[in-house]
């Protein structure tokens, strides 16, 4: 009764459908909205969201790590977010591409990487870009 006795789901995606499934809908739901309410229920929704908005994020830079083509990219301009994962920071970087066989472009990435080796304006590092979607870079 309520999940007791069942084993926690190790995919991260199906946790957050289930922990969705269970705010939203039935007496759960009802229960939480009733005695929580609705400003808990919104802002447990909310959190939600930024976590399969990060799945997707990762999903989505795992398929361009694997799928993208590879490039030398200067570094036009870096600015430091003030966020730390896994107490290194991340960055947003504008980028100045030049692909191997076509025209150079611009894109801007954010990004996290090493306190011992930020990269500064003028360094040249390798990238993998979408030719369908030039918006879409990962530092690799």
């Amino acid at each position: 009764m309520f999940g007791m006795g069942k084993k926690p789901e190790k995919d991260p995606e199906k946790a957050l459908d289930q922990t969705d499934k269970v705010l939203n809908t039935g007496v759960t739901g009802f229960l939480t909205k009733t005695f929580l309410g609705k400003d808990f229920v919104d802002g447990q929704n909310e959190a939600l969201a930024l976590g399969k908005s990060a799945i997707n994020l990762q999903k989505s830079q795992q398929n361009l790590q694997q799928n993208g083509l590879p490039a030398t990219a200067e570094v036009v301009t870096i600015q430091d977010t003030g966020q730390l994962i896994n107490f290194n920071p991340v960055v947003i970087m504008q980028l100045k591409v030049q692909p191997q066989f076509e025209a150079p472009f611009e894109a801007t990435v954010q990004t996290m990487v090493s306190k011992i080796a930020v990269p500064k304006v003028g360094d040249t590092i390798s990238i993998k870009y979408n030719p369908a979607d030039r918006t879409q870079v990962v530092v690799v």
